[in-house]
């Protein structure tokens, strides 16, 4: 998984370029990914795993930027953990791990810009679209569209280095990611109860990998 997100993080910084380098951040994201869904009716971050990623973050102005990711993990559940009727009547389990590939926006609430020494921290807002593949061990792979949403924050620590948390919901148009229905069938797809959400959070560092241009070196001194 380490080498799938170092070439992640190559791709990712190699159609950068095309970008001003002045404003590029790139970098990875470490931290845990959940689900929630029939399998788990209820509960944030139970049996979580580990999740990394690579990105690229572009940054219009000190309020907006744009983003994109590359993240893979895992997610568990098993109906013996709920106390349910139907969890304990199902008793199935789900252990799959998945594949996510992210187009998202980002609101900074303070002016955010880490070349100046009075700018170097905001919280966030974040939204978007996604594309995600299931690699089902037991069954057809599931491939989807997605709506991450969530917030975090981040500090710039130096001109070029910024570390931040993140928190992502994944809104999923399909419920058979744990393949099963909303009314306990397995192996069979809805797109009307959608009750299936992959979920990130962690932590990321960025770096900008090109020169800075025009940016006094005395704001942070």
């Amino acid at each position: 998984m380490i080498r799938a997100a170092a070439i992640c993080l190559m791709l990712i910084l190699s159609a950068g370029k095309g970008f001003s380098s002045d404003e590029l951040d790139a970098g990875i994201f470490a931290g845990t990914s959940y689900y929630r869904g029939n399998l788990n009716p209820s509960l944030h971050f139970h049996r979580p795993s580990p999740a990394f990623g690579a990105l690229m973050r572009y940054n219009f102005n000190e309020h907006y930027a744009f983003k994109m990711g590359f993240n893979f993990g895992q997610i568990k559940a098993e109906d013996i953990d709920f106390e349910y009727p139907l969890n304990q009547a199902r008793q199935a389990g789900l252990v799959n791990n998945f594949y996510d590939f992210s187009l998202t926006g980002e609101f900074n609430f303070m002016p955010f810009k880490v070349t100046i020494f009075s700018k170097p921290i905001s919280t966030y807002i974040t939204a978007g679209i996604a594309y995600t593949f299931v690699p089902d061990v037991d069954g057809p792979a599931s491939n989807y569209l997605n709506l991450p949403f969530g917030g975090g924050v981040k500090y710039g620590i130096s001109r070029r280095l910024t570390i931040g948390l993140e928190w992502i919901l994944k809104k999923n148009f399909r419920d058979d990611i744990d393949g099963v229905k909303s009314f306990g069938q397995f192996d069979s797809p809805s797109f009307i109860h959608n009750n299936d959400w992959v979920s990130l959070a962690g932590f990321f560092v960025t770096i900008k990998p090109f020169e800075r241009r025009g940016d006094c070196a005395v704001y942070w001194y």
